[in-house]
């Protein structure tokens, strides 16, 4: 399991991408940064996605997805809305984890959120101006597609 200390050099490097976006945004591009943190469960995901938000001094919101997804589609789209505007309000952190069972490679449903349009959060993750960490236990399951809408991809 790794320390702070190993995570010091990732979270350096993501913090330099993330300032850098910032002072892009003065050329019209987006400054919203995606990172996607893989590796075996309790390999420090949420850790280093704590301590991200702690260096960039905003609110870490980890999103438990049954608790916004309903099964009536408008639910649903009011529950994003409302998460969305909330972190756009604080400059929050987003944190999905398990995002291999979402955004699954194989094209399978996995069975959590059968009445659940993944494409839909993942036009919200692209077009939000802050910070988004998707958390997988297993690269291979994660959308090649969703991957490379990352900024930066990390093994942890």
């Amino acid at each position: 399991m790794m320390q702070d200390e190993e995570l010091r050099p990732v979270l350096q490097r993501l913090l330099a991408t993330r300032r850098a976006k910032v002072e892009e945004t003065q050329g019209g591009s987006r400054r919203g940064l995606r990172v996607l943190f893989t590796g075996q469960s309790g390999k420090n995901k949420l850790l280093a996605a704590q301590l991200f938000a702690h260096e960039l001094a905003v609110d870490l919101f980890q999103i438990d997805l049954s608790r916004i997804v309903s099964k009536y589609v408008a639910d649903t789209e009011r529950n994003l809305d409302a998460l969305f505007k909330a972190a756009k309000a604080s400059d929050a952190v987003l944190l999905f984890d398990d995002t291999d069972h979402l955004f699954d490679s194989n094209g399978e449903d996995s069975g959590r959120f059968p009445n659940f349009d993944v494409n839909q959060l993942r036009q919200r993750i692209e077009s939000y101006d802050g910070v988004v960490l998707l958390g997988a236990d297993d690269r291979s399951h994660i959308d090649p597609k969703l991957a490379r809408q990352c900024d930066e991809v990390v093994e942890l």
